[in-house]
């Protein structure tokens, strides 16, 4: 792992390169410069050393040449014969010769050769006159460079083992010099030939050594002066990254490796931390969330994002509030977050945003949403089991009134008929046939209102357990039908009956619906009173319940206390009354056994009654909609 400390070693190290870099170019350029200013001094001793010959070469040639003493060091000059007055004799008799400037300047430079710390010098020609002037190939090269223009050319170069500066410029051709060379064909202007001086460098590069030792330990000291403050700085440096990569250490540990999801959020709402966990519980990883500081707003259930907006507001005021939402993760997985956030300080106690932390919390919100439902399901269960328990005392109750009514209501007749049994037998002894009619007459209605009770108890007992194939009832032709078996007694009572049109179609089992609308009718008509035109209305009215079927009379009336009891088994408000006070429960329990209930709304005494019933209006199968909304089917089947 490439830690900072080892980038700044790295970069100390490049450091240093550069610096040893730097300071041998220093060096190489500094060593470069004071070359090339030896060579320059060298130069312009040289061309110095060349103006000096020249102006005094030139002195001699304005004087046509000067007379010497001849002698072995300077005989006469035999290139100039060709000049008068070449030799003279002064009056007192010395000898003298004429020496011309080429000569003159040939003697000084041959003066100087027997000297080695002299600087050197040769008068040469590429058409020389004397041998001794013949140029080297360097001379050689410089005169033809000469006649291309040249005015000068200089070179350092090794000569027997030493090193000179050489330097050569032309000689031109003037109105004096032909006095000499005319007749070696050359007029004024041209290049005759030239002068070289040749400057010893041993005295300069001594100098130039001392220069470039001292440089080279200046720049030593300060090459090892850089060394070391670039390693003192790095040694620092090293120092307090390790302190900082331990502080980062310790940060990444407690940030990076929490079970939630963390971040900072600096003032602009740019995203300054993420932790890696918030790819596990986001889909999204935290470069996306540096990239995207409006990431996070978007991912928020759009049902829970204006609390969440509300609750980023209320943060940065101060007002940190815990807030569960639910985001939409990158693979559309909907998962809840319960977030927790607080306000960040620099170290002067500036704000500097907020700092949050995430945990999801899916499971735990499942699971309370799965004991929400386990209760509700459980209070729904108990509920039913007490109402289960309700229902099942009130049918004890009423097989308790059952049994009792049945064994009064049966033994009834019962005695009746053994008790006329014995008179017929005490008549027949005793031959008092008269009363023999009568007798076995009551004894045969007996038996029939027995047999009815039987009747009425075995219809009640199949409630629940014979079910015909539901189908679409039109209930005005099933009206119509009812009251044409009721005929006879509607007729014979003198009841007015009217029928409502346009009565709904309604689903059901139909043998059934007509039993309820002929136990109403039945009803009505035996509990007509004393009116002296009974009528009955069949007829429907609309509700939130859908249509409630109504049987309305002007007969008796029902009393308010007694408007649930009629529906009992074997009440029946008038006990003179034909019947066996089975027909109000036959008719609930059908009812309530198509999903429908049955009420009766009445005034009161004289004030006539309305039975009014509702039924369900779909074409599922009966059994299958009312059995849960019926009370005491389990009873009636049990009787």
């Amino acid at each position: 792992m490439v830690t900072q400390f080892h980038k700044i070693r790295r970069f100390a190290l490049i450091l240093m390169l550069f610096w040893t870099a730097g300071i041998t170019f220093s060096f190489l350029w500094f060593y470069s410069h004071e070359q090339r200013t030896v060579v320059a001094i060298a130069r312009a001793e040289a061309r110095a050393t060349y103006e000096k010959d020249t102006l005094y070469r030139r002195w001699a040639t304005r004087h046509g040449g000067v007379y010497v003493p001849a002698s072995e060091f300077s005989p006469p000059n035999p290139h100039l014969t060709h000049v008068e007055e070449r030799d003279v004799t002064t009056p007192s008799g010395k000898a003298l010769t004429l020496v011309n400037p080429a000569y003159m300047t040939r003697q000084v430079f041959e003066l100087a050769d027997s000297q080695d710390n002299l600087v050197r010098g040769h008068i040469t020609s590429l058409k020389p006159i004397r041998a001794e002037n013949k140029p080297d190939p360097w001379e050689a090269k410089a005169l033809r460079l000469f006649e291309t223009g040249v005015t000068e050319v200089s070179e350092v170069q090794d000569m027997g083992g030493r090193s000179y500066m050489r330097l050569m410029r032309p000689f031109v051709t003037e109105a004096p010099c032909l006095k000499c060379h005319a007749t070696q064909g050359y007029r004024i202007g041209d290049i005759r030939g030239g002068i070289s001086a040749s400057v010893p460098m041993e005295a300069n590069s001594a100098m130039m050594g001392e220069v470039i030792t001292g440089a080279a330990v200046s720049h030593g000291l300060i090459w090892f002066l850089g060394l070391g403050l670039i390693g003192t700085g790095a040694r620092v440096l090293g120092r307090s990254a390790r302190a900082i990569e331990e502080r980062e250490e310790r940060y990444r540990t407690v940030a990076d490796y929490t079970e939630g999801w963390e971040y900072w959020q600096g003032p602009d709402h740019s995203f300054r931390y993420v932790s890696p966990s918030c790819l596990e519980l986001s889909g999204y990883s935290r470069e996306e969330f540096y990239a995207d500081p409006e990431l996070l707003h978007r991912i928020v259930h759009p049902e829970d994002r204006t609390s969440y907006e509300q609750h980023v507001r209320d943060s940065f005021c101060g007002v940190p509030n815990p807030l569960d939402f639910r985001i939409i993760r990158k693979d559309g997985e909907v998962r809840w977050i319960a977030h927790t956030c607080r306000l960040v300080y620099t170290g002067s106690g500036a704000e500097n945003g907020i700092r949050g932390s995430n945990r999801d919390i899916t499971e735990r919100k499942l699971a309370s949403e799965a004991l929400r439902e386990q209760a509700f399901l459980l209070e729904k269960e108990v509920r039913e089991r007490m109402e289960r328990e309700a229902e099942l005392e009130a049918k004890n109750a009423e097989l308790e009134r059952f049994t009792y009514t049945v064994s009064h209501d049966l033994k009834s007749p019962l005695i009746t008929i053994k008790g006329f049994a014995g008179a017929v037998l005490k008549d027949i002894e005793g031959g008092k046939l008269d009363r023999l009619g009568g007798d076995v007459g009551r004894i045969m209605g007996a038996a029939d209102k027995m047999s009815a009770l039987l009747s009425d108890l075995l219809e009640l007992s199949r409630i629940g357990r014979i079910v015909n194939a539901p189908s679409l009832i039109d209930m005005n032709l099933l009206v119509k039908d009812v009251l044409g078996q009721l005929g006879g007694p509607i007729q014979q009572a003198g009841v007015e009956v009217m029928v409502q049109p346009g009565l709904a179609e309604v689903w059901g089992d139909q043998p059934r619906i007509g039993e309820v609308l002929q136990n109403l009718v039945e009803n009505a008509i035996k509990y007509r009173g004393d009116q002296q035109k009974t009528r009955i209305e069949i007829g429907m009215r609309e509700s939130a319940e859908g249509p409630v079927f109504t049987v309305q009379d002007n007969g008796i009336g029902v009393p308010a206390q007694y408007h649930e009891t009629i529906f009992g088994l074997f009440n029946q408000l008038d006990a003179r009354s034909e019947g066996t006070g089975i027909g109000l429960a036959l008719a609930r329990r059908i009812v309530e056994f198509h999903g429908g209930r049955l009420w009766v709304e009445s005034e009161g005494a004289g004030g006539g009654s309305t039975f009014c019933f509702t039924l369900g209006t779909g074409p599922q199968n009966p059994l299958e909609t009312g059995i849960k909304g019926i009370k005491g089917i389990k009873g009636i089947k049990a009787l």
